[in-house]
């Protein structure tokens, strides 16, 4: 008798041993957390990077492995995606007006761009005229563009950002050093050089390099540093002076991280974006991370501007989306313009 209240005693306690090890196993830890990243045609590249060593970082942090779904295209049709029903966790835009819609509708809260540091913009680019290997149309500035014999390969500002980008930046530098009116012209002459338009960066690209369409691409600085160590040769660029700062902004999309609970990891992936893992990342795609530090160890890759504007110096997106790119906007009336030619 005295034998088996051992065993029983020597069981109980065996028990009472194995039984705590349950709670250091959080049910969080081991379910998978899935988020969706919708961001602009030509980011595809860098959050290849970026994502694997998040998901890395967040598996050794909190034993959770996180998935994403992924989706790209021309700026402003995935903001409308997201505003026709698209369940975004993250966007990543190239355009600040571009996340105006959805804080309007209350899927983003008004404070978004101070959560993060440098307003939400972990990186960003300048505008660049790509040309033919020799660049034999001789096109080094903006006001090479409205030359006669250069055919552009140019991107819809009614669909993209980067076109919105590129259109500013040369009649910005115009606008700047000229006065209007010279901005004006610039303005008509590259419209009436638009030998093709297409609707994102990535399509833009494609149809210049691989197409081997037009005489000048306009692009990111960031999409042609890929480009060119993606394949096997490359094409000259310039990056002409002034130019403009091109700002990629990210966010959560508040009203989908808090329905589906996946704000803690949401947050903690655009958090990412800002880390030295990730901006060095961001440089080693091209772009130029808001770090100066990180920065300053890719410079020589980087082509040299000596006068960068920012949108602020022209009065803001909302001011300049009206004047120039809205329905019967100076866009809209140069492509009438050229159309009558």
């Amino acid at each position: 008798m005295l034998q088996r209240r051992y065993v029983l005693l020597g069981m109980a306690t065996l028990a009472a041993i194995a039984i705590p090890a349950f709670p250091f196993q959080p049910a969080q830890a081991q379910q998978s957390v899935e988020l969706t990243l919708v961001s602009y045609a030509v980011a595809k590249p860098v959050f290849a990077k970026l994502i694997p060593e998040f998901q890395k970082e967040w598996k050794a942090k909190t034993g959770q492995t996180v998935t994403f779904k992924e989706s790209y295209g021309a700026s402003g049709a995935q903001t409308r995606a997201i505003l026709a029903g698209l369940e975004a966790d993250v966007l990543a835009q190239n355009l600040q007006t571009n996340v105006t819609p959805l804080v309007e509708k209350g899927l983003v809260k008004p404070n978004w761009e101070q959560r993060l540091p440098n307003k939400a913009v972990p990186a960003y680019s300048v505008m660049v005229l790509v040309t033919r290997p020799g660049n034999p149309k001789q096109i080094r500035n903006w006001s090479d563009l409205t030359k006669p014999d250069v055919g552009i390969i140019a991107i819809n500002p009614k669909t993209s950002g980067n076109a919105r980008w590129g259109v500013l930046a040369g009649y910005g530098a115009i606008l700047k050093t000229q006065g209007q009116s010279a901005a004006q012209a610039y303005l008509n002459g590259f419209v009436r050089n638009i030998k093709t338009l297409v609707n994102s960066g990535r399509e833009a690209t494609d149809t210049f390099v691989k197409n081997r369409v037009g005489d000048a691409l306009l692009t990111f600085e960031s999409e042609i540093i890929f480009t060119n160590e993606a394949i096997p040769r490359d094409f000259p660029y310039v990056a002409p002076s002034p130019n403009l700062q091109v700002d990629f902004p990210v966010t959560v999309i508040d009203r989908v991280v808090d329905k589906r609970g996946t704000r803690k990891v949401a947050e903690a992936f655009t958090k990412f974006l800002f880390s030295p893992t990730g901006q060095k990342i961001y440089a080693e795609l091209g772009y130029r991370p808001y770090n100066q530090q990180v920065r300053n160890q890719f410079v020589r890759q980087y082509k040299p501007v000596n006068k960068i504007f920012t949108i602020a110096d022209f009065g803001g997106w909302t001011k300049l989306d009206q004047q120039i790119f809205a329905d019967g906007g100076l866009f809209d009336r140069a492509q009438q313009a050229a159309a009558k030619r």
